[in-house]
């Protein structure tokens, strides 16, 4: 009787809010094996990427001499440039009808990046270590959460993708840890730790080659392919509109989501010695980690809108605090805060574009996300970079809360998605 009324019970909430829910019953209760393979895969890289948020502030105004708009421009611009690269790799995967291949390729190619920087003497050269590094990660990213929304069970995409976010915040946490642990031992010999970070995406590699399948059915997506452009304003329109006033809202959020590597300058502004820099954001993903797997289970039994909110307003008061912070503890609380943000809009974000895409587009959805993002970071970095040298930390984090605002009620214009029937 009590498994009855609870399938009832999810039944009639999925009704009143106006979205396809599934009972417990007829949810798989085992999320699949390649979803957790791909989770552990982003842990591994995420223990290696995280050195370079962590230390490139650091190395920029630190030993190539470069300033705060060095910083906005070199992340502010790769991090773009990644996220124009992930909408082609998605509309490719889509396009070829494989995917594995795009993200094996684009871990591969990450892998061979890390020594670039550790080897780097002069702006230009890092500059083009960072640009090399977010082109591979923009080549595996799209068709890599493409690959986790084919195999996520009808009903479980919210768990699967806040597994994933969860263990990349995990790798994040772990990874910046072992960062300050080698810091510590070589005296803050930054490029030793540059060299080190290659080792966890290596054994990355090779789990996502044994441990990943291309999914059975991929193969029907062929039967679309066209001949000239991938890219077609027909298959742009197949999205729908609810799936576009959604990503308006995420283009408006994202000019305010600036890196991460912001909010170690802050803490340098502050006395923090170069050593601890990774440990500023190792309490950013202690607070990320548990956040996205918990918003990544809640989200499947209920509006997902709701999260939305929940993330922004967090970001809001992360802002305000990160502005009025004049100690490190203050700054530590507004880092937590971005962390705790951070971890439950991510994987709500490829919820929800996995939610209003049909299944021959998953890779252009996310693709067209991955693209939006980029030109909401692009302005988002470069902007609080020039704000920070030319004005002061405290301007340069006040004048994201304002746009936040405007994301908070655009949120209330984001109706909820369709339900795609499954394709033949």
């Amino acid at each position: 009787m009590s498994s009855k009324r609870d399938v009832l019970l999810s039944t009639a909430i999925g009704a009143s809010m106006g979205r396809s829910w599934y009972s417990r019953e007829e949810a798989p209760t085992r999320i699949p094996s390649s979803v957790w393979a791909l989770s552990f895969v982003s842990l591994l890289t995420n223990a290696s990427s995280v050195v370079i948020t962590a230390l490139t502030p650091l190395f920029i105004t630190g030993i190539l001499g470069g300033t705060s708009i060095d910083v906005g421009h070199i992340r502010g611009f790769t991090e773009a440039l990644s996220y124009i690269v992930k909408l082609f790799s998605g509309v490719l995967s889509d396009y070829i009808g494989k995917r594995k291949i795009l993200v094996l390729i684009g871990y591969a190619c990450a892998a061979l990046t890390k020594p670039l920087f550790a080897t780097a003497n002069g702006i230009l050269m890092y500059a083009t270590a960072q640009t090399l590094e977010r082109v591979a990660n923009g080549m595996r990213d799209t068709p890599r959460d493409a690959l986790i929304a084919d195999y996520a069970p009808k009903g479980r995409k919210g768990v699967c993708f806040g597994l994933r976010q969860s263990m990349a915040c995990a790798g994040s946490a772990i990874g910046a840890f072992l960062c300050y642990q080698v810091m510590q031992a070589t005296g803050s010999d930054i490029r030793l730790t540059y060299f080190l970070a290659i080792i966890p995406i290596i054994i990355a590699v090779v789990v996502l080659y044994v441990g990943v399948e291309e999914p059975k059915n991929l193969s029907r997506l062929k039967d679309h392919r066209k001949k000239g452009f991938p890219i077609r304003r027909e298959e742009l329109a197949m999205l729908g509109s609810r799936y576009w006033m959604f990503i308006s809202v995420v283009l408006v959020f994202m000019l305010v989501r600036f890196s991460e590597s912001f909010l170690v300058l802050k803490a340098q502004t502050q006395g923090m010695e170069a050593k601890y820099a990774s440990l500023i954001l190792l309490v950013m993903y202690v607070f990320n980690t548990p956040a996205a797997r918990i918003v990544g289970k809640l989200s499947d039994y209920t509006d997902r809108r709701v999260f939305l909110l929940f993330g922004f307003s967090i970001l809001l008061i992360s802002c305000v605090t990160l502005a009025l912070s004049d100690s490190i503890f203050m700054t530590l609380v507004g880092v937590a805060l971005y962390g705790i943000h951070h971890g439950a809009t991510q994987g709500t974000f490829y919820a929800m574009v996995a939610d209003y895409s049909p299944q021959k587009l998953k890779g252009t959805a996310f693709g067209v996300f991955n693209l939006v993002c980029a030109v909401g970071m692009l302005i988002s970095n470069a902007t609080v970079g020039y704000l920070w040298h030319l004005y002061s930390p405290t301007i340069a984090f006040f004048a994201p809360s304002v746009i936040v605002l405007l994301a908070i009620i655009g949120v209330v214009f984001v109706k909820p998605p369709l339900d795609h029937a499954e394709e033949e």
